[in-house]
């Protein structure tokens, strides 16, 4: 990740988000493991994930997981493509330091939005 700060700061943002447009639990959890398993494969988007492997992931139901994508790709903190029929669709993680470009995407912050 090449994001000013890197995942800690996104973290960061993240619950400074929260504070303005709160989401749902089940959205949060979704939104925290999905960071968790880009870390893992270093930040390479998409991430190719099928609904039932993140429902085992997050220990939620499969409509669970929907309604939470769904959520998550309102606020802008996720992009979702499907391939359709059975295959994995393909995530992209939204910055929250840099609202509106993918995590892959530099950003840069100016000096008086750090706090």
């Amino acid at each position: 990740m090449d994001t000013v700060g890197g995942w800690l700061n996104e973290i960061r943002y993240f619950y400074k988000r929260q504070v303005a447009a709160p989401i749902s639990p089940h959205a949060q959890a979704l939104w925290h493991w999905l960071m968790w398993r880009a870390n893992n494969v270093f930040w390479q988007f998409p991430l190719r994930l099928s609904v039932p492997e993140m429902a085992g992931g997050t220990k939620m139901s499969t409509a669970m997981v929907k309604r939470a994508r769904a959520e998550l790709v309102q606020g802008g903190y996720l992009l979702h493509e499907a391939y359709g029929g059975n295959r994995a669709g393909g995530y992209w993680l939204m910055s929250c330091v840099c609202p509106g470009k993918a995590l892959a995407a530099k950003c840069r912050i100016k000096e008086d939005e750090k706090d």
